[in-house]
């Protein structure tokens, strides 16, 4: 027996993975978001490591006190070349460009900070730090008080009862990358399905095509293909990702936690998308032209937006109530599994949920498609289409 009789659904699965590679659109933004991943995680960790230097004149000792103070507090990674010149020494200097900034004490006691064309928003704020740290000290030198004994930055400090801070920083970039892969995801495989079945109903290719492939493997073989495309893209992302975040000079927190998650991630990503498969091929189904399709996904994308929105800004309670719902919870559940207070029992029920619904869904999608696909006297409802015979 041939392979195209024995599976007449592996060889539609194939002919859409085919179509899909040749698409020139599909590849060019492929490379196009790997280059941004990359590109945005090479550049985050320029700028970490990127050392910046100020080279600054002072034309008083109180303006040079200043400058040591702005010097000795600065980050690693910004550095000061200090210098005592006279004004017109400094104002000479500076148009010749190589100062970058005067610092001078006028009689009021108040400094002013000139530069050539511009001053740059980090040295300024930089400088209001020290001075305020200088002119601090001075009027507690002055009372007779110990600037030392004063508290200082470091008298508050900030403690979670749940993670911490770092931890949680990353989970909000985290949670916007999550959301946005199955959002885009969602629509680059998922409407096409939708549009395949109406331009087989459009040009009545359906009809030679259930001819010789039974309906419900051209569906399956439909789903398959684009669930294997929107997967393989999917961790080619995040495999490059974490390869670029690993080789990053700058150490992210609990990079270590990241790969398994990502795990759960595609694992909660696969049912989420098999059930937005299912209600593609419905939607197609019931369709005749690509316009209805328009109307008719309006709250399918409404959906994905609300997945978008409640992965970034969902918390507390809601976000646990959201980990359990089928589609939301291929983002929601890899989020709380960030947070590391996630026992293994939720994540395997909220996947035993949600395999529940792709399993109704696609059920549910084979019974319209196989009545609703050859119909092309115009749009179709639910109620309709489940009234047809096969």
């Amino acid at each position: 027996m041939s392979t195209q009789s024995t599976h007449p659904w592996l060889i539609v699965t194939l002919r859409e993975v085919e179509t899909k590679l040749r698409d020139k659109a599909f590849i060019i933004s492929t490379l196009v978001t790997l280059v941004l991943i990359i590109g945005s995680i090479a550049v985050t960790g320029f700028l970490a490591t990127r050392t910046t230097q100020f080279s600054m004149a002072a034309t008083d000792q109180a303006s040079l006190a200043v400058l040591k103070q702005a010097s000795a507090d600065a980050e690693e990674n910004v550095k000061f070349s200090i210098s005592l010149s006279t004004a017109s020494e400094a104002t000479a200097q500076l148009e010749a460009g190589t100062l970058d900034a005067i610092l001078t004490q006028n009689s009021a006691q108040k400094f002013t900070l000139n530069g050539a064309d511009e001053v740059p928003e980090e040295l300024h704020g930089a400088l209001r730090e020290a001075t305020g740290t200088v002119l601090t000290g001075q009027l507690l030198t002055s009372a007779g008080l110990n600037a030392d004994q004063m508290p200082g930055d470091d008298a508050l400090t900030i403690s979670q009862l749940h993670g911490d801070a770092e931890r949680a920083s990353m989970i909000k970039v985290m949670a916007l990358l999550f959301s946005f892969l199955f959002y885009m995801s969602a629509l680059i495989f998922g409407m096409p399905i939708a549009n395949s079945v109406i331009e087989e109903k459009q040009n009545r290719v359906v009809e030679i095509l259930a001819s010789a492939i039974n309906l419900r493997q051209l569906l399956a073989g439909k789903i398959l293909g684009n669930v294997v495309l929107a997967l393989a893209q999917l961790m080619l992302f995040l495999a490059v990702g974490l390869f670029a975040a690993y080789l990053s000079p700058v150490q992210l927190p609990f990079l270590g936690v990241l790969p398994a998650v990502a795990g759960w991630f595609v694992v909660f990503f696969l049912g989420g998308f098999l059930v937005l498969a299912g209600i593609w091929a419905t939607l197609g189904a019931l369709a005749s032209r690509t316009e209805d399709l328009q109307q008719s996904s309006g709250p399918v994308v409404g959906v994905l937006m609300a997945v978008l929105f409640i992965g970034i800004y969902a918390k507390g309670g809601f976000l646990v109530i959201a980990s359990y719902v089928p589609i939301v919870s291929s983002v929601a559940m890899p989020i709380r599994l960030l947070g590391g207070e996630v026992s293994l029992v939720e994540p395997l029920i909220s996947l035993v949920i949600t395999l529940a619904a792709c399993w109704f869904t696609i059920l549910f999608a084979e019974r319209i498609y196989r009545r609703a696909v050859m119909h092309t006297g115009g749009a179709l409802t639910l109620r309709k289409a489940l009234k047809l015979e096969l």
